[in-house]
């Protein structure tokens, strides 16, 4: 036998056909993590995005520190902790069942995994980014490639345990024998985690991200741009706020207190990206989730009922707006023109309103995808009419 026609079978031969198989698919059905591992999926994202968090308290209170910080330590090690846990449940379902390719990925990890290498590319990218170009400041923080990269990559691995639920439900797969707060409590949290990116990531346009300061002064300005922009974070924050509602009601009929759990982390962004100054106005964001949750319960928008969804978008943002103003203005001893304080959320109501018309055009109420049963606001208004009715016909 000639030598050339001999087949190769060097250790990196071997290694490189080895990782070839587990590329394949096995051909096995896709499989769910259950509830306790989404959990943890959810646990060690906080841990990840709590370093990203800390990140932009440092920037906001001014921290000139090098690149590798101990915030930036707790981000990375958290990346490091997701990642390997996500590898666990990928090694842990090819030993239990031999399944190779995409048949060990969890339904809803799919993303998780390209973002994971994703990340990588992009720390690497970003310092190449600071050796070139030194660090970012301002709005350069936001706009920075490389920082996108990280956030977007980032939210592909934090998203995981919301999109397991959602594959889930759109596949029709019975509910897992837990209780539906603890089913519900790893993807409300994995929610939260996008949601903290988000208001990062668009801080110039979250209203919860301004100090008291900005807000006051910039209102009692006669035609001044930082107006302008406090204006316009209202009116955008309301519809980030009415997009998420609609689109978490759509898919699922929630457990009470989702919406404050999905509230938490970016609340804790909006603080930290004004160094803790708006404290106020970040638990106010955290209870205008509860109040999200209060809505929800009341007024059923996952029946897709117009009446309903104009109701929950008036009901949420005068409150939250009307409160916001009022906190704004006791912390800083100084009020902007009644008109200001009075229509803001009355705007903000309105355009709410647009956007669920939007939404549900169509007169006739929506058939619900489930069963549903009616709404405690139903009941109200069904006892009021038999009231009106009861006293028109003894008069």
């Amino acid at each position: 036998m000639r030598h050339d026609d001999v087949m190769a079978t060097t250790p990196l031969d071997r290694l490189l056909e080895y990782n070839m198989h587990l590329l394949k698919h096995s051909g096995h059905p896709r499989h769910f993590a259950d509830w306790r591992q989404d959990l943890v999926t959810a646990a060690v994202s906080a841990w990840f995005f709590g370093g990203l968090i800390l990140d932009a308290w440092a920037r906001a209170t001014d921290r000139h520190e090098p690149f590798f910080t101990w915030w930036h330590l707790i981000f990375c090690t958290g990346y490091l902790a997701v990642a390997a846990w996500i590898v666990h449940l990928l090694v842990r379902a090819h030993r239990a069942d031999g399944r190779t390719g995409l048949a060990a990925v969890p339904h809803g990890y799919g993303p998780a995994v390209v973002g994971i290498p994703l990340f990588l590319f992009s720390a690497l990218a970003d310092l190449v980014w600071h050796g070139l170009f030194g660090t970012e400041s301002a709005l350069g923080v936001l706009f920075s490639p490389p920082h996108l990269g990280l956030a977007a990559s980032g939210v592909l691995i934090v998203a995981a345990p919301w999109l397991s639920a959602w594959r889930r439900d759109a596949l029709g797969v019975e509910p897992e024998a837990a209780h539906e707060s603890l089913r519900f409590l790893a993807p409300a949290l994995s929610l939260g985690h996008v949601g903290s990116a988000v208001v990062l990531l668009l801080s110039y346009g979250i209203a919860f991200t301004w100090s008291p300061a900005e807000v006051v002064t910039g209102l009692s300005e006669p035609y001044g741009p930082v107006g302008a922009a406090v204006a316009a974070g209202l009116m955008l924050t309301t519809l980030a706020v009415l997009g998420l509602v609609v689109i978490a009601t759509g898919r699922f009929r929630l457990p009470p207190g989702c919406f404050t759990v999905a509230f938490l982390f970016p609340a804790l962004a909006a603080g930290a990206n004004a160094g803790f100054e708006n404290l106020g106005f970040a638990v106010l964001f955290l209870a205008s989730g509860a109040l999200a949750d209060f809505l929800a319960w009341l007024v059923r928008p996952d029946l897709r009922r117009r009446k309903d969804l104009i109701t929950f978008a008036a009901a949420w943002s005068i409150p939250t707006w009307l409160a916001y103003m009022i906190m704004a203005s006791a912390a800083e001893g100084a009020w902007p023109s009644i008109a200001i304080v009075t229509g803001a959320p009355l705007a903000a109501a309105l355009l709410g309103t647009v956007f669920m018309l939007v939404i549900q055009p169509d007169h006739r109420e929506a058939p619900p995808v489930r069963p549903a049963e009616p709404s405690p606001f139903d009941d109200v208004i069904a006892r009021a009419k038999a009231m009106t009715e009861g006293r028109g016909d003894q008069s």
